[in-house]
């Protein structure tokens, strides 16, 4: 760690599109960045693995051209429900079964999707056998002045995503330090859920190397970013409408029992750094579907990047399940409760 790194030097608003890039096609990557407006000018690919089949874990590094400064981007939830790769994301997605021990902090524990997430991004590799250990260990290595970098000292890495993306960043970024002595490297997740245990989040937090540089970006209406620690805080979010009646207070309650009752202690990661949403005028008649449609919508990238006052991703991931160009038909037309799981050329 370098310890005159005190602040987080990449906008939020770079991140978030770093991190909502990573959910677009692979082959493309680059092409998003250099037409993204907060990346265009500055940024481009720096590694970028072939994801496994089926694409459970996928992440991609970009580096700034100017600074040097490199972005860790972690891709969230794989956007097809009829891919394996949506139904092995949602396991890793779930705070239930045996937590898994950090290795060398004795009673911090992650949950055991979180952990098979982290192995799955471990094990991505490049076309030349690169695997992300070995490209991070790269940006440990000084670099020489260049125009507009004062030093010659190792340019800051910082781990990001949304999402899935966001709960593995935090994990992600201190298993780099860990292994990578002299590693510059911070955290920013967007719309995280809670990886591990009190004990785990204190690895993070106060006292330790990365104090100051852990931060946890949510929109105050996303009811993902509220699991696992305060799941009931969600069940009365969308004033005065809509809401989810008595089947949603019913599963987030057997959901906070569950938690409870399973001991298992969950507690969020970093600085908290909250989002004020907005509900949207209901505009679909059945109450329920009206509700998740908005939950869906608050959780989304692009309504992430409208709060930090930043321009949409160049493709629509509409409501989770379509990945197209913004001007294909699908796209144009917007989202429907029956809309088709596409990835469009």
């Amino acid at each position: 760690m370098n310890p005159s790194m005190d602040t987080q030097p990449t906008p939020d608003a770079v991140l978030m599109t770093l991190a909502g890039i990573a959910y677009g096609d692979p082959a493309k990557i680059a092409g998003y960045i250099a037409e993204a407006t907060p990346t265009a000018a500055d940024w481009e690919v720096a590694w970028l693995p072939d994801p496994p089949s089926p694409p459970v874990n996928f992440a991609f590094m970009a580096r700034n051209r100017r600074s040097g400064d490199s972005v860790l981007a972690i891709r969230g939830t794989y956007p097809n429900p009829f891919c394996a790769a949506y139904w092995a994301d949602g396991q890793q997605d779930s705070p239930f079964g045996t937590m898994v021990d950090w290795p060398g902090a004795p009673g911090a524990r992650i949950s055991a999707g979180t952990a098979q997430g982290l192995a799955g991004l471990l094990a991505l590799k490049d076309t030349d056998g690169c695997s992300l250990l070995e490209a991070a260990r790269r940006m440990s290595e000084p670099s020489h002045p260049t125009a507009g970098t004062a030093s010659s000292t190792a340019p800051p890495l910082t781990v990001t995503g949304h999402s899935l993306g966001g709960t593995l960043a935090p994990v992600l970024a201190l298993q780099l330090s860990q292994a990578i002595p002299g590693l510059a490297v911070s955290s920013v997740s967007f719309a995280g859920m809670t990886p591990g245990n009190q004990a785990f989040a204190a690895l993070l937090g106060p006292g330790t190397p990365f104090e100051g540089r852990v931060r946890r970006v949510f929109n105050t209406l996303d009811s993902v970013a509220y699991g696992w620690d305060q799941v009931w805080a969600t069940h009365d979010f969308y004033q005065p409408h809509p809401q989810g009646g008595m089947v949603v207070a019913a599963l987030l309650m057997a959901t906070a029992a569950r938690l409870a009752l399973g001991n298992y202690g969950y507690a969020a990661v970093g600085e908290a750094v909250p989002l004020e949403g907005q509900v949207r005028p209901v505009s679909i008649p059945c109450e329920l579907i009206a509700y998740v449609f908005e939950n869906l919508h608050q959780h989304l990238p692009d309504t992430y990047l409208a709060l930090l006052g930043a321009p949409a991703l160049p493709f629509s991931l509409l409501f989770g399940s379509v990945v197209v160009p913004r001007d294909h038909p699908a796209a144009l037309e917007g989202p429907r409760p029956d809309c088709p799981v596409v990835y469009a050329t």
